[in-house]
């Protein structure tokens, strides 16, 4: 015992004999629950790359309309306002901005909405100059538009996934290999 009245030996009932910890499981009692523990699950991986696949269509589908309205491009017009509704939301408000637009080139008028419209931009009745990027439904103004991030978000995550169900699997096969590599080597 040391001055404090507490043995040396206090901690031995933790470990067994040889240093062992008595309560953390033997791998050799138990090999396949210790490869099942690394082996990536083929269902979960499979899933995965379905819901990936899922998500990298829908950041693609609109990416080449919303580059074209980030750079203003795209075919110039005027949108006449016919009708502004907004929402509430708790901290921001949010307007949607009902008109028709006419190309510049001379073509048929349409029904769209403006994109990004505020009431400080929309009254019944103006005329804005806008750009149709091919959009069935909407038109941008001169400004652009930022619609771009939320589809580049969703394909560097899908990529960024596949990536590391990627190097998962790798690592898996290489793990396999250089065991068989010294099973046979011994």
């Amino acid at each position: 015992m040391d001055g404090n009245g507490v043995g040396h030996d206090v901690n031995n009932h933790l470990t067994g004999p040889g240093g062992t910890d008595p309560h953390a499981p033997d791998a050799a009692a138990f090999p396949r629950k210790a490869d099942a523990r690394h082996r990536p699950s083929p269902a979960f991986s499979l899933v995965l790359l379905l819901l990936v696949a899922a998500v990298a269509y829908v950041g693609s589908a609109g990416l080449d309309q919303s580059l074209r309205a980030a750079r203003g491009e795209g075919a110039p017009g005027v949108f006449t306002v016919s009708a502004l509704s907004c929402v509430q939301h708790p901290g921001h408000e949010s307007c949607t901005c009902h008109g028709r637009y006419t190309p510049d080139s001379g073509g048929e008028a349409r029904g769209v909405y403006l994109h990004a419209a505020g009431r400080d931009t929309c009254r019944d009745g103006e005329e804005i100059p806008v750009v149709d990027v091919g959009a069935a439904n909407r038109v941008y103004g001169p400004d652009g538009s930022r619609e771009w991030m939320l589809s580049s978000v969703l394909l560097a995550g899908s990529a960024a996934a596949v990536g590391g169900l990627t190097v998962t699997w790798v690592r898996h096969v290489r793990g396999i290999r250089t065991a068989r590599r010294l099973s046979q080597g011994a």
